[in-house]
């Protein structure tokens, strides 16, 4: 069986990063339920990419690829906006290879409906602010964020959360007010916002960065 790929916006064939410990291949699926002011990936998040990659071609890439390749990355956008990801999940660990998820967590009726052998969380400030600074269009943040998280606990060091530093949406009031609502998850990445490409919002690409002796600050107050 071989599950068509709709909302497919992009594919890397080969990642030595994406995956921790395993070599991968990344689909990127278009569309995103949130606006972060700081995403570089513009065109996927208004599906302006190009959709038209042929199913059958991903499908071929992982029969010829085994012991090449170990792993497939789900990744976006939001890849949980496409609730027949649970058969391409199944077909994708019938062939033996390892599924990864990267997911902003609000969508967690979708991904747990499907296995995933790492899962990697985008928690973006305080659910309070999702609303106003992220143009989320759900009035409980929190508790679809809670869910995630609590898959996150529960897969140990088969999972993490991310959190891109950005300025006006992290700052210390906002890691301090994360601090209990991250307790017990064992990995948390902090990342610097990319300004190397055209961003959501512009005005971020000329804003100045946190500056790195803010973020090892932020880490202390993670690792409490």
């Amino acid at each position: 069986m071989r599950t068509k790929l709709v909302g497919l916006g992009g594919w890397l064939k080969n990642s030595f990063i994406d995956f921790p410990g395993t070599v991968s291949t990344v689909l990127f699926f278009a569309g995103c339920n949130l606006r972060c002011p700081y995403c570089h990936n513009v065109e996927l998040v208004r599906k302006t990419v190009d959709q038209s990659l042929r199913s059958d071609e991903f499908w071929d890439f992982l029969d010829k690829r085994k012991g090449r390749i170990d792993g497939v990355v789900l990744s976006g956008g939001e890849p949980t906006l496409y609730p027949y990801l649970r058969e391409v999940v199944d077909e994708i660990h019938e062939r033996g290879y390892r599924v990864k998820l990267d997911t902003n967590g609000l969508l967690p009726e979708v991904a747990e409906t499907f296995a995933v052998d790492y899962l990697a969380l985008d928690v973006k400030t305080l659910p309070s602010r999702y609303r106003t600074l992220l143009g989320a269009g759900f009035d409980d943040v929190e508790p679809r964020l809670r869910r995630s998280l609590d898959r996150v606990r529960a897969m140990g060091d088969n999972a993490e959360v991310r959190i891109t530093v950005a300025p006006r949406v992290v700052d210390r009031d906002v890691v301090r007010g994360l601090c209990p609502l991250l307790e017990g998850v064992r990995t948390v990445i902090l990342q610097p916002m990319d300004q190397n490409a055209e961003l959501l919002d512009l005005s971020y690409n000329a804003i100045a960065p946190v500056e790195k002796q803010e973020i090892w600050k932020f880490r202390e107050m993670l690792a409490g």
